[in-house]
């Protein structure tokens, strides 16, 4: 009996060393094994906030090789013209301001703006990280972000903006840019940065993955890159009269905010590769570019930003003088409503604002002023220099109507603040600009999963390494963006970029 028991014996305890010895290789073997990729540089197509974000966020949170290249001669896209803010919800300026807000609130008001459109995955990673994407920008790039405003279409105020003098778009671009553009010269290895070059060509392996990027250089010379990751950063189309004509033709004849440089390579390119490319219809009108009265015929107008009206602004008709709708509506309705109400022949309308609101925005606005596109004037001069067909006594009165409704508004505006007040005389001041709807973004583009993956036509990832951020990329707003998520778009998906390259990479 004693010899089979210390035989079991025997046996249990080879069988206990074995699995001992083979602990690691068993629980190496339990993970999900990393893809191995090259440490051959990922390529960012485009050097607005969304590939300056994807960048930075590689080479600083994970030390991986970027070039970035742009067909511009300068860094920044449309992003460095951005003048409302970035959106946030529950972050740390508004917890300290008072503010009451959440990712939830934030979601349901970016759902309802996208009026079942869109891919609602994507628009509640936008939300769920905004308050992080903030943090982000104030704490690794020392962005103050200290001043909140309220848009259209927002439950709370949650457009970040700092007290500085540097609009939002420029002071974020300029410190991201920054960084990288030092990293150039000093880690020329890790960051290179090449302007006047255009992509041409993004090449895919038989096995389905990323292999190289050809673009011509500033020479005119082709080149190329071998590549394993490829994040396409390269903005919208609203300044391309050819994409507009084929996508929302009943635009191409408005003027337009874009710069040149907006014409949709990237989402040409990406349809030939095979994305699925959706909402491309979907072309947001911004109710309010500026009217140069010095340059009334110019098809590129400034654009009047959405903290103007978020601070205090009204929208008066242009003959009668008079307020038409709720300012603070969603950017769609307020276009539709300057075209339905104001006259058709010149589709404008005063932008009043009062001396509250130059003080709550007095660098932007003193920006304004300088460009001729304000003007600050007597209120007794209002009806003469405007042509308006009431009397100034008329003019006060609706300014101070507006004044004295401010928890019942006549329209329905949310929130009436820095007003004219209720004692107005005709020797008071108010600022007063034209405005204009202007085409302004385009929310259609590549689908994307919630890892910034290009998606192809059966919703699967069309090639492994190949990603989108920011306007290029459809679905993040469905058919309308609420103000303040461009930036945010830009950051968030920027990030979520870089962290899926990375948790690809050996």
């Amino acid at each position: 009996m004693r010899r089979p028991i210390r035989r079991l014996f025997l046996n249990i305890l080879l069988i206990v060393i074995v699995v001992i010895m083979l602990k690691p290789f068993i629980l190496r073997a339990s993970k999900p094994a990393k893809r191995h990729i090259s440490s051959r540089p990922v390529v960012i197509i485009g050097t607005g906030l969304a590939g300056l974000t994807t960048g930075n966020q590689l080479v600083s949170e994970h030390k991986l090789p970027v070039i970035l290249l742009d067909k511009a001669s300068s860094i920044g896209g449309n992003s460095i013209k951005a003048s409302s803010g970035i959106n946030g919800a529950w972050t740390e300026t508004q917890r300290s301001t008072g503010v009451e807000d959440s990712a939830e609130l934030f979601l349901k008001d970016t759902v309802k703006s996208a009026r079942n459109r869109g891919v609602e995955c994507l628009m509640e990673r936008l939300t769920t990280n905004s308050a992080s994407a903030v943090a982000w920008l104030q704490k690794e790039f020392d962005i103050k972000l200290d001043l909140l405003a309220q848009l259209g279409g927002h439950s709370a105020p949650r457009t970040h903006r700092s007290s500085g003098k540097l609009p939002p778009g420029f002071e974020i671009v300029s410190a991201l840019s920054k960084r990288l553009e030092i990293l150039a010269k000093e880690q020329p290895n890790l960051v290179n940065i090449s302007l006047e070059s255009k992509v041409e060509d993004v090449i895919l392996s038989d096995k389905g993955e990323v292999s190289g990027v050809v673009y011509t250089d500033s020479e005119g010379k082709k080149q190329k890159i071998e590549t394993s990751n490829v994040v396409f950063a390269s903005g919208g189309f609203g300044f391309s009269k050819d994409m507009l004509k084929r996508f929302a033709p009943e635009l191409i004849d408005l003027p337009t905010t874009n710069g040149k440089q907006t014409t949709g390579d990237g989402q040409n390119l990406l349809e030939l590769l095979g994305a699925d490319l959706i909402d491309m219809d979907q072309v947001q009108v911004h109710p309010t570019g500026f009217i140069d009265p010095n340059d009334r015929e110019n098809n590129w107008k400034f654009l009047a930003a959405e903290a103007l009206r978020g601070l205090g602004g009204i929208l008066v008709h242009p003959i009668f003088g008079k307020r038409f709708y709720n300012e603070l509506d969603t950017r769609d309705n307020v276009t539709t409503a300057i075209q339905k109400f104001c006259p058709a022949d010149d589709n404008r309308a005063l932008l009043v604002m009062s001396s509250k609101v130059y003080e709550a925005y007095k660098n932007n606005m003193d920006f304004y002023m300088f460009k001729k596109l304000i003007k600050k004037v007597h209120i007794k001069d209002v009806v003469k220099t405007y042509h308006l067909s009431i009397t100034v006594e008329e003019f006060i009165q609706e300014l101070e109507t507006y004044s004295s409704e401010s928890k019942n508004d006549q329209y329905g505006r949310p929130l009436v603040v820095n007003t004219f007040g209720t004692d107005i005389s005709a020797n008071d001041y108010v600022f007063i600009g034209e405005i204009t709807p202007v085409v302004h973004f385009t929310m259609g583009g590549a689908k994307i999963d919630q890892f910034a993956r290009v998606l192809n036509t059966k919703g699967k990832p069309l090639a492994n390494g190949l990603y989108a951020a920011g306007e290029v990329s459809g679905g993040v707003h469905g058919s309308n963006r609420l103000g303040g998520s461009s930036l945010l778009e830009c950051v968030v998906f920027g990030r979520t970029a870089a962290d899926s390259i990375a948790s690809r990479w050996k």
